[in-house]
């Protein structure tokens, strides 16, 4: 127990001797956002999944779903980050005539082991849309979390494992599988 409480007496003496420099820093620096705006720091990926849409009477729905995401790396392992994808449980027709639709707005952070392997979480809101085979053509509002690992086989570009959930009525589930490129350092 005493060492517990040296230990944290310590650490809580470190933490105020750096803590003040570091407000310092951040309060003398400016922040503009033209300037640290860099076309690197973007990155986008294609994710292909199996879907399960859980309707209000308890039927489900299997679907096939092909996502794309697209984001912005702010500093310290920060993203934000648009998703869309499209969904049909026949797989000739997600382009042409999905059952579902949606698009995400979610924050993420990341964080990378090694430089071999990023786990990440993500959550925000989506909205989707279900066509007549689902319900009669609604617009559904939804908070949305992702769990997700990016395996990097090159620098800037790593396979991609995640589960998505886009709650509401009729809740989407899915797990899939893809690939992320990093046009920086992430």
């Amino acid at each position: 127990m005493k060492k517990t409480l040296v230990s944290a007496a310590l650490l809580a003496a470190m933490a105020g001797s750096a803590g003040a420099s570091t407000l310092e820093s951040i309060k003398n620096k400016s922040i503009d956002f033209l300037d640290d705006w860099n076309r690197h720091d973007f990155y986008l990926g294609i994710l292909v999944s199996n879907s399960d849409l859980s309707e209000e009477d308890g039927i489900g729905q299997d679907m096939s779903v092909i996502n794309a995401t697209f984001g912005y790396v702010f500093p310290k392992g920060f993203a934000l980050e648009a998703r869309f994808g499209a969904g049909s449980d026949q797989p000739d027709s997600i382009i042409q005539d999905p059952v579902t639709t949606y698009s995400a707005a979610m924050l993420r952070y990341h964080y990378t082991w090694s430089n071999d392997i990023m786990g990440y979480a993500a959550v925000g809101t989506a909205l989707r849309t279900h066509s007549d085979a689902v319900d009669v053509n609604d617009i559904q509002a939804g908070g949305a979390f992702a769990f997700g690992l990016n395996l990097f086989g090159t620098e800037k570009t790593a396979v991609n494992i995640e589960y998505l959930y886009l709650g509401g009525p009729e809740a989407m589930r899915s797990i899939g599988i893809g690939f992320h490129r990093y046009f920086g350092k992430y």
